[in-house]
C-alpha cells in the first residue's frame, strides 16, 4: 500500500510540472499497459469534445443575439 505522504508529494510534483505530466500520460496511453489507460483516454476525448461544444455554443449565441434574437 502506498504511503499517503508520498502520494501527496507525487500529486504536488505533477501540478508543478504539467507539461511533463501530460507527456507521461500520453506515453502511458500509447503503451496501454496501465489499468487507468481507458480513463485517461476518455478524459482526453471528453475535454476535447467539451471545448468544441463551448466554441460552437459561443458562436451560435453570438450570431443569435447579433442578428436580433427574439
Amino acid at each position: 500500500m502506498t504511503d499517503p505522504v508520498e502520494k501527496a508529494k507525487d500529486v504536488v510534483e505533477s501540478l508543478e510540472h504539467p507539461i511533463e505530466t501530460a507527456k507521461e500520460l500520453e506515453k502511458e496511453v500509447e503503451e496501454g499497459s496501465s489499468p487507468r489507460t481507458p480513463w485517461i483516454a476518455i478524459t482526453g476525448v471528453g475535454l476535447f469534445a467539451g471545448v468544441i461544444v463551448a466554441i460552437v455554443l459561443a458562436i451560435a449565441l453570438t450570431v443569435y443575439f447579433v442578428y436580433g434574437g427574439k
